[in-house]
C-alpha cells in the first residue's frame, strides 16, 4: 500500500529440539522392558496351563483312591456283615458244658462280707490261754445278750458312727461282724435294720434325699448289703445264677473268637468302643491237642486257639478248657505252668512269650506267638509245672527264665503284640503327619465298628 519493503532477515527453525529422534538408550531399555514383560506373561501362563494339568491329574487320582477306597469299604462291610450273620450258630454248642461252679453258702457269706479278706474273723480260733478262756467266753456271752437288745444295739451303733475316727471301711466291718452274730435271728436283725434306715431317711431328708444308698458310707447301708446277699443266695443257685454265667462265657467264647492285642488290651471282638481293634489282622483258628492228665491215664483235649496268641494267652485259653466246670480259685495260674510243644517222642521244646528268639525292630519288640513258633494245627501240647531250680540248666528249661538281648534296659525296647501304641519313638516329627496320611488312605478306623453290634 505505501511500496514499503522491509527486509526482516532469515528465520531459522528450532528443528533439533521438536522433531529429534528418541535416543539409543531409551529405545533398548523400551524394547527390553517389552520383551521382559512378554515373556513373564507367557510364563505365567505356561505355569497355569501346568498347574491346571496337575490339578486335574490329582483330581483323577483323587477319585481313583476314593472309589478304590469304596470297594475296600463295601467288601470290608460285607466280610463284617456275613461275619455277623454266621458267627452266632456255634455259640450255644460251645458254650453249654458243666455245670455252673457256685461256691457254697458260708464262703459265698465270707466274701460278700469281708471282700479281699481270706479268713473271716469269725472262723478263726479263740487262741487263749486256758486260765483266760472262761473270762472271754463268759463276756462274749454277755456281749451277745447286749446284741439283743434292739435299744442298745441301735444306741451302739449310732454311738460309733458319731466318733471321729470311725472310718468307713470300719463301718463296714462292723455292719458285716453284727450281720455274722444275728445271722440265726434275721427276723431281729430285720427289724433292727429297718429301724436303722428310718433313722437314716430323717437324716437324707433334712440333707439331699436324692443321694440316699448311692455309697456304702453307714453301718446300715453295709447291714442291708448282707441282707440282700443273704437273701438272693438261694435266687442266684436255682434260677438267675446260670444264666448269668452263661452270659460270662458267651461274651468271653466271642472275645476269644478274635485276635486280642496282649499289650494294649484291644481286640476286634468288645463291647467297647474305645478298645476295639481297629485293623484288619490276618489270623487262622487252630485245634491243639492238649495232654491231660486224667488220674493215671493221659488224655488229649481238643482247645480251640489262635495263631496269633501269644503263650499267655494260649495257657489261658488251655485252662479256661480244662476246668470249665471248676471255680477260677481251685485251678492253677498261668504264671506256674509252663507250654510244651512235643513232637514225636525227643521234641520237647518250652514256648514263653520272650526269650533270645523274639524280632526286634529298631525299639520294639513283638511278644512270640504260636505263630512265630510256626507251630501247626492239630500239634500236641502239654502244660507242665514250672521248675524254680538253681543252676545254669535254669536257662534252657524255660522260656521265661532265659536272659533278655544284652543291653536292654538301657535302649528301653518296648513291647508289642498285634499293634504298636500311638506315639512311635523311632519317626522323625515331620515324617509323622505323612505316615498318618498314608495310613489313613490305607483304611477307615469305622469300618471296623460294625463287630460292636456283633458282640451286642
Amino acid at each position: 500500500m505505501g511500496n514499503l519493503q522491509v527486509d526482516l532477515g532469515p528465520v531459522q527453525y528450532d528443528s533439533d529440539s521438536l522433531l529429534s529422534p528418541i535416543p539409543l538408550a531409551a529405545q533398548i531399555s523400551l524394547g527390553t522392558g517389552a520383551a521382559v514383560i512378554i515373556l513373564l506373561v507367557l510364563v505365567v501362563i505356561l505355569m497355569y496351563r501346568r498347574k491346571s494339568k496337575q490339578a486335574l491329574r490329582d483330581y483323577k487320582k483323587v477319585l481313583l483312591q476314593l472309589e478304590t477306597l469304596e470297594i475296600n469299604v463295601g467288601d470290608q462291610c460285607r466280610k463284617e456283615f456275613t461275619d455277623l450273620m454266621t458267627e452266632m450258630m456255634d455259640l450255644s454248642s460251645d458254650v453249654g458244658g458243666p455245670g455252673l461252679p457256685l461256691l457254697d453258702y458260708k464262703t459265698y457269706a465270707e466274701r460278700i462280707f469281708f471282700p479281699g479278706q481270706q479268713i473271716a474273723p469269725l472262723s478263726r480260733q479263740l487262741d487263749l490261754p486256758e486260765s483266760r478262756r472262761q473270762t472271754v467266753e463268759q463276756g462274749l456271752q454277755q456281749l451277745n445278750n447286749l446284741l439283743n437288745n434292739r435299744l442298745f444295739l441301735t444306741r451302739f451303733i449310732h454311738t460309733l458312727e458319731a466318733q471321729q475316727g470311725f472310718s468307713q471301711r470300719d463301718r463296714g466291718y462292723v455292719a458285716s461282724l453284727l450281720t455274722i452274730a444275728l445271722h440265726d435271728k434275721l427276723e431281729y436283725f430285720t427289724e433292727v435294720m429297718k429301724t436303722l434306715l428310718q433313722d437314716l431317711v430323717q437324716q437324707y431328708v433334712a440333707k439331699n434325699p436324692k443321694l440316699m444308698l448311692r455309697r456304702t458310707e453307714t453301718v446300715v447301708e453295709k447291714m442291708l448289703t448282707n441282707w440282700m446277699s443273704i437273701c438272693l443266695y438261694s435266687f442266684l443257685k436255682e434260677v438267675a445264677g446260670e444264666p448269668l454265667y452263661m452270659l460270662y462265657r458267651a461274651i468271653k467264647y466271642q472275645v476269644d473268637k478274635g485276635p486280642v492285642d496282649a499289650v494294649t488290651g484291644k481286640a476286634k471282638r468288645t463291647l467297647n468302643d474305645s478298645h476295639l481293634l481297629r485293623e484288619d489282622i490276618d489270623y487262622s483258628a487252630m485245634t491243639l491237642n492238649v495232654l491231660v492228665k486224667n488220674g493215671v491215664e493221659v488224655q488229649p483235649c481238643p482247645v480251640k486257639i489262635l495263631d496269633t496268641d501269644t503263650i499267655t494267652q494260649v495257657k489261658d485259653k488251655i485252662l479256661d478248657q480244662v476246668y470249665r466246670g471248676a471255680p477260677f480259685s481251685q485251678r492253677p495260674a498261668a504264671d506256674s505252668l509252663d507250654l510244651e510243644w512235643r513232637s514225636g517222642q525227643a521234641g520237647h521244646l518250652t514256648l514263653s512269650d520272650e526269650d533270645v528268639t523274639a524280632v526286634v525292630h529298631g525299639r520294639w519288640k513283638r511278644l512270640n506267638t504260636l505263630q512265630h513258633y510256626k507251630v501247626p494245627d492239630g500239634a500236641t501240647v502239654a502244660l507242665i509245672p514250672r521248675f524254680h531250680s538253681s543252676g545254669v540248666n535254669q536257662v534252657f528249661q524255660t522260656g521265661e527264665k532265659t536272659p533278655m538281648l544284652e543291653g536292654e534296659e538301657e535302649e528301653g525296647l518296648r513291647l508289642w503284640h498285634l499293634v504298636k501304641s500311638s506315639e512311635d519313638p523311632e519317626i522323625p516329627k515331620h515324617r509323622k503327619s505323612s505316615m498318618r496320611e498314608r495310613e489313613r488312605a490305607k483304611a477307615i478306623p469305622e469300618i471296623y465298628l460294625t463287630r460292636l453290634l456283633s458282640m451286642k
